[in-house]
Formats: C-alpha cells, structure tokens, sequence
C-alpha cells in the first residue's frame, strides 16, 4: 500500500501531544510525529527523511524501537533520543510541524481545517537539504 506524507505547520498554542493523538485516532496504523517548526520549512523534505524512516521500519535499519522516534532522530541528525528531543522535538506554545506518513484514504478523512495549520509547501530541495537527507540517511550506519 502507498504511502502518502502530509506536513502541517500548526502555529504556538496548542498541545502537540494532543493534536498528535486526535490525528492517530483518525489514521490508525499511520505514523504520526510533532517536530519543532525548527525542523524544515519544505514540504518535500519532510517526505524524503520520512521515507527513511518508511522504508526503514521491520528492518534493522529503523535507528530506534518505533518509527516516530526514528524520524524525529532523523530530523535532528543524531542516534542519541535525549538529544533529539531537545533540539527537534514540539513543545507547547511553540509552532510545531505535525508530520503524517498513511494510505491516502486515511489521510484524507482527517479534518485538517480544524488543526489550525497550514500545509508546508513542497518545493525543490536545497543544497542544504540534500546534504542533511544524506545525513540523515547514513544515521544507521553510526548506530551500527
């Protein structure tokens, strides 16, 4: 089943957590993540380090138990959780980007209007990008 990746910046106010959980709640199965808006401004790439993790999960590839963890590692560039928290992870009354990995159909029976957020435009990928994708690529490979 194809997978389809939808980012939302959702402004400072709301509860990550809880906006994380209404989101499950509807895409059961999905993996769902709040990073700090820190963490990309391009749509694009969002969906090539959660392809990562994607095609990374139910093999030794995945760098931590869950697949959510894993993102957010990928995000922040390093193997260590504690660390990825803190540089990556959402916290209350800070803008924050909801990531969402599903079938499409799933995704599509979210109500997104009422998240309060808009979806990050995916653009062409910067120098930048590329390089931090490479990185977060070859996290694995550290962990080993």
């Amino acid at each position: 089943m194809e997978s389809k990746v939808t980012s939302f910046l959702i402004e400072a106010g709301p509860d990550p957590d809880s906006i994380r959980e209404k989101v499950i709640a509807q895409t059961p199965g999905s993996l769902v993540q709040a990073v700090s808006a820190r963490a990309a401004k391009n749509g694009y790439y969002i969906e090539m380090i959660a392809a990562q993790t994607l095609h990374a999960t139910g093999t030794p590839n995945l760098l931590a138990r869950k697949p959510e963890v894993d993102l957010l590692l990928r995000f922040a560039g390093t193997t260590q959780i504690s660390r990825a928290i803190g540089q990556m992870g959402a916290k209350i009354g800070r803008p924050f980007i909801l990531v969402v990995a599903g079938p499409a159909k799933q995704l599509a029976r979210v109500n997104w209007a009422e998240l309060h957020g808009k979806e990050l435009v995916k653009r062409d990928l910067s120098p930048d990008e590329l390089e931090r994708i490479e990185a977060a690529a070859l996290l694995n490979v550290l962990k080993g």
